[in-house]
């Protein structure tokens, strides 16, 4: 779900999402402390405890301060970050 707004928030939509699924990874450029992500994750945790089958993961931007243009690419989340995320919430019921 590519959340566009987050005043207003549509929890319904993440909720029913998080529900079907089980499972929540949120993904931000900015860093993870302190931060919508974390507003997200929270949320989740709040309103989906029981659905869940994993934690919720954050994947962010490091908590330093913001790079330097030429190590950006070293700051942002990247798709193996992404992707290690992912794997990391076990699919595979057991």
């Amino acid at each position: 779900i590519d959340v566009r707004s987050i005043v207003p928030f549509d929890d319904e939509t993440v909720c029913a999402s998080v529900r079907r699924t089980g499972r929540a990874v949120v993904i931000a450029e900015a860093p993870g402390f302190a931060s919508v992500a974390s507003e997200i994750a929270a949320r989740v945790q709040e309103r989906c405890f029981h659905s869940l089958a994993a934690p919720v993961l954050r994947v962010t931007g490091f908590d330093i301060p913001y790079p330097a243009p030429k190590l950006e690419q070293f700051y942002l989340p990247s798709v193996d970050r992404i992707l290690d995320a992912v794997d990391e919430l076990q699919w595979e019921d057991a």
